[in-house]
């Protein structure tokens, strides 16, 4: 059981905050029996978020279910209610993206940082030293996937709730970058209740203008997402385009009755890969290939992926 193996023994320290050795960790829970190994996980990072709070500082507190659990500051909305949402989140991705996306029935982990300072501080052990784009939440896959949250309005952490716990859910899968965002950014707009998602003419004449003279490499291959500035703006609105043209595409027809479609597109997403930027899967399961699709908002331009 979980209780058998002590966290102090397996923990480095960075920035004055505790950092688990999970492939230290890994190696002891895999010599457990199955049926052992999800308490094991589960009372282990119970252990880490407790210790966590401790070196944040006495006004963090933590808030438990089964599905969700909550490290928060006073200062941050109410705990309940972030938790009701992250579970509706939850349901609804799992609903919404059958197949595709999947939490395992693991505890979804989420961190609220009482500031800018100490969320910086909580990233940095996860991030190269040099220039990167600035956040609001971060989904952290190495170690034990979980989410960071910076501190700020109520409205605004549901939102970032949202799109982070969409990140989470494909983290099983290899997806270009260009497709986690796109899915992310949906959600963050309609799963976290606030779809309000909409270009204007001028947006989309400086996206043509814009791709246009510089070509989508940087998209498809996800560079434009890490950069500061407005390439990292306009590839997070074209990756929420495209996504949504292909969800409209291949929504359920007839009533929802005819899957067909829908099928199609979520063998797409089971299938792409980074290193083709999904091209292959798009070919062969959507009859298409994608600069094909971004001609569809970006009008004609030479738009297919380098491979």
């Amino acid at each position: 059981m979980a209780s058998r193996i002590d966290l102090e023994d397996c923990l480095t320290w960075e920035e004055d905050l505790p950092r688990p050795q999970w492939d230290l960790l890994a190696s002891y829970v895999e010599q457990l029996p199955d049926e052992q190994r999800r308490e094991a996980w589960y009372g282990l990072v119970q252990q880490w978020v407790a210790r966590l709070a401790e070196s944040l500082g006495p006004q963090y507190d933590q808030y438990v279910t089964r599905t969700i659990t909550l490290l928060s500051p006073p200062t941050s909305p109410a705990p309940p209610r972030l938790v009701e949402l992250a579970q509706a989140c939850r349901s609804s991705l799992e609903y919404l993206l059958p197949g595709i996306a999947d939490f395992h029935d693991h505890s979804s982990l989420i961190v609220i940082l009482d500031d800018e300072e100490t969320y910086y501080r909580y990233l940095s052990a996860f991030y190269p030293e040099g220039e990167h784009g600035a956040s609001a939440g971060v989904c952290i896959r190495e170690g034990h996937p979980h989410i960071a949250i910076r501190n700020y309005r109520t409205t605004s952490i549901g939102r970032t709730l949202a799109h982070e716990l969409t990140h989470a859910s494909l983290t099983h899968l290899e997806l270009p970058q260009w497709i986690e965002e796109g899915l992310a950014q949906m959600f963050e707009h309609e799963v976290g209740g606030a779809d309000d998602f909409a270009l204007t003419s001028r947006d989309a004449a400086k996206h043509k203008a814009y791709w246009g003279q510089h070509g989508l490499d940087d998209f498809w291959r996800g560079d434009g997402f890490n950069r500061s500035g407005r390439v990292q703006t306009l590839s997070y609105q074209l990756a929420d385009v495209l996504m949504r043209i292909l969800l409209e595409d291949h929504k359920p027809r007839w009533f929802g009755l005819s899957k067909g479609k829908q099928r199609e597109l979520m063998a797409f997403l089971r299938e792409a890969r980074v290193e083709d930027c999904g091209e292959e899967a798009a070919r062969t399961h959507l009859g298409f290939g994608l600069g094909d699709r971004a001609s569809k908002f970006l009008g004609p331009g030479q738009w297919d992926v380098s491979i």
